[in-house]
């Protein structure tokens, strides 16, 4: 069961992906800003950042800024109801494993949290290593 750290300021859609994230059998902790989650990603482990990309104040990619700044290797999963190519583009330039373009399905979110953690468990970073 991976620990997933979800990020969104509205209410609704920040439920909602918590309560995916437990149908897919993964244990959610759900923050409405990217204050709160660089406080959760201090204080506690944490598999997965499901976030939000436009927010009021810090956004997505300040979260990725952050994230990148204090070498935080947590794999990061965007969520985004903008149709910004070059913006989406940033984020993975960032680090994002992927983006999820909002509405997103139970199925897209439950493969793009486990494609965040194929790609950051210890054998794919022993392989990665070893390249």
């Amino acid at each position: 069961m991976a620990r997933v750290l979800v990020v969104d300021d509205d209410l609704a859609c920040r439920a909602l992906a918590a309560l995916l994230v437990e149908h897919a059998g993964h244990s959610p902790t759900a923050v409405a800003s990217v204050e709160r989650a660089l406080e959760r990603l201090a204080d506690s482990e944490v598999d997965v950042v499901l976030t939000d990309l436009n927010m009021p104040g810090r956004s997505g990619i300040d979260l990725l800024l952050l994230m990148r700044e204090r070498r935080l290797a947590t794999p990061v999963v965007v969520m985004t109801g903008s149709g910004d190519d070059a913006l989406i583009a940033r984020t993975i330039e960032l680090g994002a494993t992927s983006v999820l373009r909002k509405p997103y399905g139970t199925g897209e979110l439950e493969a793009a949290v486990a494609d965040a953690l194929g790609r950051h468990s210890p054998s794919a970073r022993r392989l990665t290593d070893a390249a």
